[in-house]
């Protein structure tokens, strides 16, 4: 993103992902958005600041995707807003859940 995110933002995408978690609308980890990609879902994907070169162009290259967030949280923070020890990508791919996403200017 070239504009400046907010804590704010940061906080409300958190919370938006947690819901999606819950609601059992959320890929997480590489495998699992890997295959929302396979299947036809046209995920939003968020990935992490701190991800690995490797990873960030294997993602890179999924096709469709409904967009792609980058460099707006931390693994750190992904993972534990989430309850997992590590994570580097999740994705999301409800429609009410990506508008929502894309409302916070992702």
């Amino acid at each position: 993103m070239t504009e400046e995110v907010t804590q704010e933002q940061v906080v409300k995408l958190l919370g938006l992902l947690g819901l999606a978690r819950r609601a059992g609308r959320l890929g997480m980890g590489f495998s699992a958005v890997e295959k929302m990609v396979a299947k036809g879902e046209n995920p939003m994907v968020i990935t992490v600041s701190d991800m690995g070169d490797s990873l960030r162009g294997k993602v890179s290259r999924w096709q469709p995707v409904r967009g792609i967030v980058a460099d707006v949280l931390t693994g750190e923070d992904l993972a534990r807003a989430l309850g997992r020890d590590k994570l580097a990508v999740v994705g999301v791919s409800d429609s009410g859940f990506v508008k929502g996403i894309r409302k916070l200017g992702f």
